[in-house]
């Protein structure tokens, strides 16, 4: 018979079955597909018949075309050469089109084309893997490295509106990083052989007072380069319309659910939150369409991909300094550089999307997590700007015991009523209704931008919402059990980030702009400092001191 401690370190494996088992055959029982508004040969024909649509086919040379439902009101119409994109409209209930989109006109998807350009791509790319890799090269570390870089292949097809490679040739990564963090987290204590940071192993004669000023000097620049190509963007997403457009209304007292402009479709399928945190923006320069400007929210996003790299910094650096290590500065340096260097951050940041500020939500929260008051209220704020970090919560109130835990509870509870006091004050009872059902497009909506639809093993999604759930209950209950467990912010940050990947891939829709919830996770996790040779880092003799007397300063 298994000893009683064996038993104990399986429980959370045997529940998290458990619960994968149930939730897989409830959700494939609940799953249904939105039954199409009009017949799809009648959508294509009312496309073809659009002029819009045939302004945007004209010259194409597409060879393939699909339809598709949306939702319950429209159909999805798709046009293809070969595997490339060309166009999509959107077909009502009565067969006629509302929204017709070009996309081989376009040069980029959305944000600054700078950002796409590949010598900058490139530059981004040496730099992470210069702040990431160590030496030997034979180590796990290296490996998540490369699989963090690799995502940018997915960058580049996207942006050549590629849909269905540019998931495939994300997916290896986003599951070698969730598998990864999964066992950092949830395996036994990890045994990392020791290693020495790829900067320090190239420098070794360059003190460590000097390496530390040159990555400030290129944090700073790396700064500069942010501001510099995300505030005159030019294309922003139509997320950041649809929340600013939402956050207008909001000033005049009228809940975004249904009364937002039409030129964005479903643009109030968003928590509250997710425009309410704009109105400060809408009170300055207020957005009623796609012809406004929406500057403000590309400094929004600008500022929080900093606020992003500054979290990373000081939660390294805690954390080196707690295990004493003697390169704490630099290594929260490191860290802040991967951030900003990360594939597509960059792109990300320049379409202004929410998906950043909600990252550096997520970073914050991870470096408040000794603080669970303040670490549980900033989740559930982030949970009710953008749903999944809702997902985040039973982790972070597992571990807690007593006063600790009331106040946990307490402070999300608060954030949540304050919440929904602001949809009843504008909306009444009827108002969290209208939210509910707007929001609830993002579990029911037709996508041909998902993994499974790329692969056409749509029936197994099911099965993989199911393994996520199981992670989270395996993960709680592992945090619940082993103290020590939660008395490491770096194993936490990673069962954080393999259930945020986890998410991701068994969602409906996925974009790379998607990939900045997990970067700062990351960065304090799989990607943080590992165990350090001997001698890792040159200490200051008596020779590199400052000179005592007169000779010994002109011979230095």
């Amino acid at each position: 018979m298994p000893s009683s401690a064996g038993w104990r370190r399986r429980t959370p494996i045997v529940a998290g079955l458990v619960v994968t088992v149930l939730a897989g055959l409830a959700l494939t029982v609940a799953r249904h597909a939105p039954r199409p508004p009009v017949a799809p040969r009648a959508a294509i024909r009312a496309a073809l018949h659009d002029p819009a649509t045939a302004r945007a086919l004209a010259g194409s040379r597409w060879n393939r075309v699909s339809a598709a439902p949306l939702d319950a009101q429209l159909e999805r119409v798709s046009f293809w050469a070969g595997e490339q994109i060309v166009a999509q409209a959107a077909v009502n209930g009565r067969a006629q089109v509302v929204q017709a989109q070009d996309f081989h006109a376009e040069r980029v998807p959305y944000g600054d084309w700078i950002a796409y350009e590949p010598a900058l791509l490139i530059g981004l790319g040496a730099i992470f893997l210069a702040v990431t890799l160590v030496v030997p090269w034979r180590r796990v570390r290296n490996l998540d490295a490369l699989a963090a870089q690799s995502l940018v292949v997915s960058v580049v097809l996207f942006q050549r509106r590629y849909l269905d490679p540019s998931l495939v040739a994300a997916a290896p990564g986003l599951l070698y990083l969730m598998a990864r963090c999964a066992w950092l987290a949830l395996g036994r204590a990890p045994r990392a052989a020791p290693s020495t940071p790829l900067l320090i192993a190239v420098s070794p004669r360059m003190s460590p007072g000097r390496r530390i000023r040159w990555l400030r000097v290129a944090l700073l620049v790396l700064g500069i380069v942010f501001v510099m190509v995300g505030v005159s963007s030019p294309f922003a997403v139509d997320v950041t319309y649809a929340v600013m457009e939402g956050a207008t209304v909001l000033i005049h007292g009228v809940l975004p659910y249904g009364h937002l402009p039409p030129g964005i479709l479903h643009g109030d399928t968003y928590p509250i939150l997710s425009y309410a945190l704009y109105t400060p923006l809408a009170l300055i320069a207020p957005v009623r369409s796609e012809w406004n400007s929406v500057d403000a929210a590309l400094v929004v996003a600008v500022t929080a991909a900093l606020v992003g790299a500054w979290a990373a910094l000081r939660s390294v650096a805690a954390g080196s300094r707690r295990n004493r290590r003697p390169d704490a500065e630099e290594a929260g340096l490191r860290a802040a550089i991967a951030v900003l260097a990360f594939p597509a951050l960059l792109i990300t940041v320049s379409t202004g999307t929410t998906d950043i500020v909600l990252a550096a939500m997520l970073g914050l929260a991870l470096l408040l997590w000794r603080r669970p008051a303040a670490g549980s209220a900033l989740l559930a704020v982030a949970g009710w700007f953008k749903l999944a970090p809702f997902a985040l919560l039973p982790l972070f109130l597992a571990p807690l015991r007593g006063r600790r835990l009331a106040a946990g509870l307490v402070a999300s509870a608060v954030v949540s009523l304050a919440v929904l006091a602001l949809v009843v004050s504008l909306g009444g009872g009827r108002g969290i209704v209208e939210m509910a059902h707007a929001v609830s497009y993002q579990f029911t909506r037709g996508s041909d931008q998902s993994l499974w639809s790329a692969l056409g093993i749509g029936g197994l999604q099911p099965l993989a919402q199911a393994c996520v759930l199981g992670l989270i209950a395996v993960g709680a209950l592992a945090l619940w059990r082993d103290p020590g467990l939660a008395d490491e912010p770096r194993r936490v940050a990673a069962i954080c980030a393999s259930v945020l990947i986890g998410l991701q891939l068994a969602a409906d829709y996925w974009a790379f702009l998607y990939v900045v919830w997990v970067v700062p996770a990351l960065c304090v996790s799989v990607l943080a400092p590992g165990i350090p040779e001997v001698p890792a880092w040159p200490v200051l003799a008596p020779a590199d001191a400052a000179p005592a007397t007169r000779e010994e300063a002109l011979a230095a």
